[in-house]
């Protein structure tokens, strides 16, 4: 009976091992490139689906394996943690009533196909204990060449709305010196912009939140409304925004023109009951009325004013910083010293989520990756972040990445405006973005100079 029972388990160890390599030789089959952008992303989809999202789409089952003893509880780890790095198939984003055609129409987010790059390039994916369970699960060099084009392709096709068309395949790229915009739909934005009459007793603009001489902010930790009354989050800068993916640190607004709709009937913001109270105020500028006919015939409502506002603010781009020149060749433009502070930013793979033109506000991370950033105090309302907006407790703490230009003006920092000096909140991503318990000094301080590098040219004046 023993003498059977050992044949067995040999029998079942031989089956194991061929099933191993038979797994090994078809996951290593070489693939033909793909012709064409669509070819492309269906190839790559596929590659990702068989190698790579039993660990990065929150859609899929945990394995079988996944539930055993010890080794479970280690699965299951992997996969939490392999999920809050990289999502293939979130789209929390679009709000919890996106439907299945506007989620298949969503491109993957840059910098989220940014840091499928860096791994295709360094080959630290899958890791080792994962191989160990799934021989065949290495990406040979075809499917790597699949994968980066498919990155290209995707990351092309976005910087090419902005006229980017050099530099793909790069982490940032330097700010256009202009975008396409309506110039007296933007006139009259500027003018509703700086209008306290949004506001329900017409103390409060647009502008005195982000005020446009302090970086596209007001320097203080939440902004103040009408009555007093205080709001949950540190105000983002409104400099360079239209590069981003969504709007506010939640996301709830899709672009501009809907980000510029909900302050003026926020009720600790601006607070107006409704639109008609706005317009109603509006009206009797016949100054106003007549340069708002002219391009909006339609007249004031709520759409005609945030659109015009939206295109006032396409032109709120900061571009010629110095570092936009380094990148655009000037390798003078940059000291040893900040020069080294971009190289430990690049190492640190800052520029994996602080990525495009405005270096950030492509892509929604977690405040709390590599460690407790909210120990020792109490949770508020504002540290839900996109879980406010998409109603999935997964996307608990966690924010839209803001944008690093300008930000030595911008204080304070992080979304509950805990760190009041640039060189504290670099220390705190080192902390808990990148892992680094006790981040050095002079990293932090080269990465800080680094960042002061980032002050641009509003309306081809330096912002200082």
């Amino acid at each position: 009976m023993m003498k059977k029972l050992r044949l067995v388990a040999l029998a079942l160890v031989v089956l194991i091992v061929l099933a191993g390599l038979a797994q090994r030789l078809i996951g290593q089959r070489p693939r033909p490139m793909p012709d064409g952008a669509a070819a492309v992303d269906a190839a790559a989809r596929e590659i990702l689906a068989a190698k790579c999202n039993d660990c990065h789409d929150h859609t899929r089952p945990v394995p079988f394996y996944g539930n055993l003893p010890v080794m479970g509880e280690l699965v299951r780890k992997d996969i939490r943690d392999g999920v809050r790095h990289f999502d293939i198939a979130d789209k929390s984003h679009l709000g919890p009533d996106a439907t299945a055609e506007e989620k298949a129409a969503d491109p993957v987010p840059f910098a989220l196909m940014n840091k499928l790059r860096h791994t295709l390039a360094d080959g630290s994916m899958p890791p080792i204990q994962y191989k160990l369970m799934h021989w065949g699960s290495a990406l040979n060099d075809s499917e790597k060449a699949i994968l980066d084009a498919w990155v290209r392709d995707v990351q092309g096709a976005w910087l090419a709305q902005w006229g980017i068309t050099e530099g793909i395949g790069a982490d940032v790229h330097p700010i256009p010196d202009a975008l396409p915009h309506h110039p007296i739909k933007a006139a009259v934005g500027e003018r509703l912009y700086n209008d306290k009459r949004l506001s329900k007793d017409n103390t409060i603009s647009c502008a005195t939140c982000h005020v446009i001489e302090k970086g596209g902010t007001d320097n203080l930790p939440f902004s103040v409304g009408v009555g007093g009354l205080k709001g949950g989050v540190n105000a983002p800068t409104v400099l360079n925004a239209v590069f981003h993916m969504r709007q506010f640190w939640d996301g709830r607004a899709a672009h501009l023109a809907a980000q510029a709709g909900g302050p003026p009937l926020n009720p600790v913001e601006m607070a107006s009951a409704n639109w008609e109270e706005i317009i109603a105020k509006l009206e009797p500028d016949l100054a106003l009325r007549a340069m708002f006919l002219a391009v909006y015939p339609e007249g004031y409502s709520e759409a005609t004013i945030c659109d015009a506002i939206a295109e006032f603010e396409k032109r709120l781009i900061t571009p010629n910083s110095r570092f936009d020149k380094y990148l655009k060749g000037d390798k003078g433009a940059l000291t040893a010293h900040e020069l080294r502070g971009y190289e430990l930013f690049t190492a640190n793979r800052c520029a994996a989520c602080h990525a495009g033109p405005a270096m950030g506000g492509l892509s929604f991370e977690y405040a709390d990756l590599k460690g407790d950033y909210f120990a020792g105090r109490a949770l508020t309302d504002g540290d839900a972040g996109l879980a406010a907006f998409s109603k999935n407790p997964k996307d608990n703490k966690r924010f839209k990445v803001p944008t690093l230009r300008n930000v030595a003006l911008t204080a304070p920092y992080m979304h509950d405006a805990s760190k009041a000096r640039l060189a504290a909140a670099v220390a705190s991503m080192l902390t808990y973005q990148v892992g680094k318990k006790k981040p050095r000094d002079e990293e932090v301080q080269s990465i800080t100079l680094f960042l002061k590098t980032l002050n641009g040219e509003l309306f081809g004046t330096l912002l200082k």
